[in-house]
């Protein structure tokens, strides 16, 4: 996220949580831990004074050291230089840039003066299990420099010969990521948010269209466009759009479009705040993440919604190249996977639905109650 303030950084947790830092250079960084922002999306009060508590706790511990001296060449830290230096560096986009930086940066506190060439596949299994505490961050770690490792491979001439990352299973797969939202939360969320509101409208562009956060919090009128009388959406997501844009078009659901004619967008974004002021991204993840909570889902989040979305499509029988066009996945084991969850999901259904009709045949006495057969009975005297 962009910095609004002077020498505030924003560094989130492992698991996606805020956490703000005032840092200066040469100086220990203090956390400031108060709200950032209200519902509205305005700084509060008790974070601006704790952040102008510490300016001035950090100007008042005298002159800054002075910095370190230039990493010598053969290890991470000039390793990192190259890289932060490179094209590919420069063709991410700045929350990408520092994302990457980040799992570096900290990565070089304590092996930035070690030889990279030296680093083997054994040292970075043991780097991912001394992280264990935090799986998510360990895999992380591994993901960042396993790509760092190919890209100083793929250099002329090469910065490295092999990729100790490369092979290294993750420890946190058994997680499963994001909560898909159940059919019965998108209900309950839809019950606690009724149509004009705009929490409600946010709900419904993201289950429409399979938006990420990124594309429901920019999606605006100037995407809207019709074909055949229809209307739809056609954006290019956010994420990728530097180094593989696609372009996506969805028909508007008829919840959507209600939703739409019931609640006054921003001239810019259809989901706004305020006065009609467009959320940030990760404003407006955050926001997602309060009406959540206050509909009594919060280990709901935007990208659980997305999901739901994918299985619901692929419930309804879309194909892989449907999926990918809908959900602009470039992957095709991506969305061959929804629908492979989704064949199992429909067989177990049906084999549950079968065996209930057979209890119910089953109950039934086929035999019926005995009626006594004349032609049977003893020829009478008379």
């Amino acid at each position: 996220m962009k910095a609004v303030l002077r020498y505030l950084v924003y560094d989130p947790d492992p698991r996606g949580n805020e956490r703000y830092y005032v840092r200066m250079k040469g100086r220990p960084k203090i956390r400031i831990r108060e709200t950032f922002r209200n519902a509205e999306g305005e700084i509060t009060d008790e974070f601006m004074a704790a952040y102008k508590a510490a300016i001035a706790s950090l100007k008042q511990e005298g002159p800054q050291v002075s910095r370190r001296t230039p990493a010598p060449e053969g290890t991470f830290e000039w390793l990192f230089d190259q890289f932060y230096r490179s094209p590919t560096f420069a063709g991410f986009d700045k929350a990408t840039q520092k994302d990457k930086a980040s799992v570096l940066d900290r990565f070089c506190e304590t092996a930035g003066r070690l030889p990279y060439r030296k680093f083997r596949h054994e040292d970075m299994v043991k780097s991912q299990q001394k992280r264990a505490a935090t799986p998510g961050a360990a895999d992380k770690l591994v993901k960042v420099l396993r790509a760092l490792f190919n890209w100083a491979m793929d250099q002329t001439p090469p910065l490295a010969t092999y990729n100790p990352a490369a092979r290294v299973k993750p420890i946190h797969k058994s997680q499963g990521g994001f909560h898909t939202w159940l059919p019965e939360e998108i209900d309950k969320f839809r019950a606690f948010w009724p149509i004009g509101s705009m929490p409600r409208l946010a709900l419904e562009i993201m289950v429409a269209i399979g938006a990420r956060r990124s594309d429901a919090a920019l999606i605006g009128p100037a995407n809207e466009v019709r074909h055949d009388g229809k209307r739809w959406l056609r954006f290019t997501p956010y994420k990728g759009r530097n180094n593989y844009p696609v372009t996506i078009e969805t028909r508007m659901t008829p919840e959507l479009i209600e939703a739409l004619a019931n609640i006054e967008g921003g001239s810019k974004t259809f989901i706004t705040w305020g006065q009609g002021r467009s959320y940030t991204i990760e404003s407006f993840g955050n926001a997602f993440g309060r009406w959540c909570e206050e509909a009594g889902l919060p280990h709901c989040s935007c990208h659980g919604l997305r999901k739901a979305a994918s299985v619901a499509y692929a419930e309804s029988g879309a194909t892989a190249p449907e999926l990918m066009a809908v959900f602009g996945w470039t992957n095709l084991k991506t969305a061959q996977g929804y629908i492979e969850k989704a064949q199992k999901r429909i067989m177990a259904r049906n084999a549950a639905d079968r065996l209930e009709r057979h209890r119910e045949r089953e109950s039934v006495s086929l035999s019926g109650s005995e009626t006594p057969d004349e032609t049977n009975e003893g020829k009478s005297d008379e």
